[in-house]
């Protein structure tokens, strides 16, 4: 009997909780909102990392989707204001995103930042061809819906309006290209420079990602 009481009281404590999460999450929403858009009124530089998840640095604020839903204009203007970020970071974020939606969400991406301002962004490399890395991030592993190239995703992006600096990719021939990059315009940790996943090596490299600098030309 004992057993059977505690069972339903334990049933019961589960039900009064989702039923808070379902009226209180909103409002916690709300608040971390109104929190973040203060704290990017204020910000200079401003500086916006997209889909942080657990990533915090210094000087960045951190968005994930419940907040800033890259392919909403409504999320966007309820955060920041038109041409006011220096600069946006996302390391394997546009993955999971189709193709249409990564093209919505790079348009927003130059819309709100400024004239000069930067997005620098990681996703896994198309042309990476050695086979625990291509079972790693073909999709759909792990919610990808595109892989792309250095190619298409500089042509993309190029469409939109940026131009496009290639920082660390594979290209066709599955040669590796890369350049320096100034770690303080988004630290990329998926990356040759700070990645050593062992399961990823070849040779002197380990896990690696097609990085590229995409730049709001000056007006």
């Amino acid at each position: 009997m004992e057993n059977k009481t505690e069972r339903n009281l334990s049933a019961l404590r589960r039900g009064l909780r989702s039923i808070s999460d379902m009226f209180l999450s909103p409002s916690r929403h709300e608040l971390r909102r109104q929190v973040l858009k203060g704290e990017a009124d204020v910000s200079q530089p401003l500086n916006v990392i997209l889909g942080a998840g657990p990533v915090a640095m210094p000087g960045w604020l951190p968005t994930d989707a419940d907040i800033l839903d890259v392919r909403s204009l409504d999320h966007w203007e309820g955060l920041f204001h038109t041409g006011s970020i220096d600069r946006l970071m996302a390391e394997h974020l546009f993955e999971h995103l189709t193709h249409e939606e990564c093209a919505t969400a790079f348009r927003l991406c130059f819309q709100f930042l400024k004239s000069g301002g930067l997005l620098r962004l990681a996703v896994p490399d198309g042309h990476r061809k050695d086979a625990a890395y291509v079972v790693e991030v073909t999709p759909p592993k792990d919610g990808h819906r595109v892989l792309f190239t250095v190619e298409d995703l500089s042509q993309c992006l190029a469409q939109t309006g940026f131009v496009v600096t290639p920082l660390e990719y594979f290209d066709a021939d599955e040669q590796f290209h890369c350049a320096q990059w100034d770690e303080t315009d988004g630290l990329i940790r998926r990356s040759a420079r700070y990645d050593k996943q062992e399961q990823f090596r070849r040779g002197l490299l380990y896990y690696t990602s097609l990085i590229v600098d995409a730049r709001k030309p000056k007006t």
